[in-house]
C-alpha cells in the first residue's frame, strides 16, 4: 500500500510538472510547421511594407505578454529569415532570438525551400541547445504559443571603430519594427528605433575595441525596441524582459 501510494505522489508530481520538451516536440510537429508558415507570411508582408512613419499598434487583444511562463510575443531580425533553420552572425539585426533556428533543428522541419541567397556565415559561436534541457522547454513552448511576431528591419546604419586607444567613432543605428497577429498573418503596427554609441567608453577595458563598440550598439538598440514595445502594448508594465 505505501509503495502503491508514493507511485501515484510521484506520477500526480510529474503530471504537475507538465510536459517535457520530447513531449512537446512529439505532439506538436504539425503546429510547429504551422508556426513557421505564419511566420515566412508575415515575413513576404513585411518585404513590402514601407518604412513606419507613425508608431502605434493596433491591438485587438489586451494579450500580448513576455513573461518567461506565458510569453507568446516572438521576436525575429527580417534578415534572419534568409535560412531560420541555421543561426546566422548578422551585427545589429536587432534581436538575440535565434531559438528558431533550434526549433526547426528540434522539429525536424525542412526549410531548404525558403531559404534566400546571403552573404552572412552560421554563427560559429552559437551552442545548439539540448532537447533535454529546461531552456529548451520553455523555448519551445513559447515558440509554439507565440501570438505575435516582431520583425525587426535595419534601415541604416553607421559602424562604430576604434580610432586608437583614447579614442572612438560613435556609431548609430535607425529602424524599425513591424508587429504582426499571427492568428490572422495581419500587421498590425509598427515603431521607429534609433540608437547609437554612447558618448563615453573606457577602450582601455577591451582587447577587441571594435567588437566590444558593436556589441554596445547592439544592445543599445536592442534595449530601445524593448522599450518602446512596452510603451505602446496596454498589457506589458515595463521593459524588465527578455524577448
Amino acid at each position: 500500500m505505501r509503495l502503491f501510494t508514493l507511485f501515484i505522489f510521484v506520477a500526480l508530481i510529474s503530471a504537475c510538472g507538465g510536459p517535457t520538451s520530447e513531449e512537446l516536440i512529439a505532439e506538436n510537429k504539425t503546429e510547429a510547421e504551422e508556426k513557421f508558415e505564419q511566420f515566412y507570411a508575415c515575413y513576404e508582408i513585411a518585404k513590402t511594407t514601407p518604412d513606419i512613419q507613425n508608431d502605434g499598434i493596433n491591438w485587438e487583444r489586451n494579450d500580448a505578454s513576455v513573461e518567461l511562463e506565458d510569453a507568446n510575443v516572438y521576436q525575429i531580425g527580417i534578415e534572419s529569415f534568409k535560412d531560420l533553420s541555421e543561426p546566422l552572425d548578422i551585427e545589429l539585426d536587432g534581436t538575440r532570438r535565434r531559438e528558431h533556428a533550434d526549433m526547426a533543428k528540434f522539429f525536424e522541419i525542412d526549410l531548404s525551400d525558403k531559404k534566400e541567397p546571403h552573404e552572412y556565415p552560421i554563427d560559429a559561436k552559437y551552442s545548439w541547445h539540448k532537447v533535454e534541457s529546461e531552456y529548451s522547454t520553455n523555448a519551445i513552448k513559447q515558440f509554439l504559443d507565440a501570438k505575435y511576431l516582431l520583425i525587426n528591419r535595419l534601415l541604416e546604419n553607421s559602424r562604430p571603430y576604434a580610432i586608437d586607444a583614447e579614442t572612438y567613432a560613435a556609431g548609430y543605428v535607425r529602424g524599425d519594427v513591424l508587429v504582426f497577429d499571427l492568428a490572422t498573418t495581419s500587421l498590425i503596427g509598427g515603431f521607429q528605433i534609433e540608437a547609437k554609441s554612447k558618448d563615453q567608453m573606457s577602450l582601455k577595458e577591451y582587447s577587441d575595441l571594435s567588437s566590444n563598440l558593436m556589441a554596445d550598439l547592439g544592445l543599445r538598440a536592442y534595449a530601445g525596441i524593448k522599450e518602446r514595445f512596452a510603451e505602446l502594448t496596454p498589457s506589458i508594465e515595463d521593459s524588465s524582459f527578455e524577448f
